[in-house]
């Protein structure tokens, strides 16, 4: 508890130190911020991929379930 509060505590105090990324200031056509919005995107498609499997996979508990 004493370290989240010395970490918040430096936090604060540093705060005019914590600045955005150059990417984030950048222009929408910049590479850096194409690979950036790709990169969100595919990560999404993997998530939606693994989320789905694992509704696959629960649904085909159920339907075996049902048959016994």
């Amino acid at each position: 508890m004493i370290k989240l509060f010395y970490c918040i505590l430096f936090i604060g105090i540093n705060f005019d130190l914590l600045h955005a990324c150059t990417v984030c200031y950048g222009s929408p056509d910049e590479p850096a911020v194409k690979a950036a919005n790709l990169g969100i995107i595919f990560l999404l498609g993997v998530v939606l991929f693994v989320l789905s499997c694992f509704a696959l996979f629960i649904y085909n508990l159920n339907q075996k379930s049902k048959k016994v």
